[in-house]
């Protein structure tokens, strides 16, 4: 999210002249911006995955692997979305502030405190946190999916069987694929909410 939220609203100004000086129309100029950032996110995302399964000694079985990846590359380019959005709607001093402050705030739901933990008020936030989709994804596809016990090298391991893990960490009933719809729904929704907020942006006098 962080990197791309300073660099919309320093392109903002070249966009307005040139959209209006006729050069392009919208959609190609967004276009354009998701097929270069896009595939830099993705390449960075998998070199940093890969690199962390393999150094965290994770079970090489390639359906688990995938999953955990393909979870957080699509994370990642929500999450790059959101920082369009943010740059696109809010003056870069409020944006780089905002940025984090969004991102911390999703990912307490789901990550640092149980729903069961969490006042009814906000448990509509655990809905819309793609934080919580995707790290509840990934440890389900690590911990899930019938996986063998964890070895173990002394007399007695209380968090052995996967099983464990799972129920201490409240994500015994995990749809993974759910998630992943999740994911890819709220990137779509993103991604059409800064559409809309340029071409205001671009017409309102």
């Amino acid at each position: 999210m962080d990197p791309v939220i300073p660099g919309v609203p320093l392109e903002f100004q070249m966009l307005t002249r040139e959209h209006f000086n006729r050069w392009f129309s919208l959609p190609p100029y967004l276009l354009s911006v998701i097929l270069v950032e896009a595939p830099i996110q993705v390449i960075s995302s998998l070199m940093y995955l890969v690199i962390s399964y393999v150094l965290t000694d994770q079970i090489m079985e390639p359906q688990r692997m995938g999953l955990f990846i393909m979870l957080g590359v699509t994370v990642s380019l929500t999450a790059q979305s959101a920082g369009f959005l943010v740059g696109v709607t809010t003056p870069i001093k409020i944006a780089v502030f905002l940025g984090p402050m969004i991102a911390c705030l999703l990912s307490m739901f789901g990550f640092n405190i149980f729903f069961r933990d969490t006042p009814y008020l906000l448990r509509w936030l655990f809905h819309i946190s793609y934080f919580r989709a995707a790290f509840q994804g990934s440890v389900f596809a690590m911990y899930g999916l019938n996986r063998t016990n964890l070895d173990c090298d002394i007399l007695y391991c209380h968090m052995k069987l996967p099983s464990k893990i799972l129920q201490t960490l409240d994500m015994e009933d995990v749809d993974i694929w759910g998630n992943m719809e999740m994911l890819v729904g709220v990137w779509c929704l993103i991604h059409l909410s800064t559409i809309i907020a340029i071409w205001f942006r671009l017409n309102k006098r």
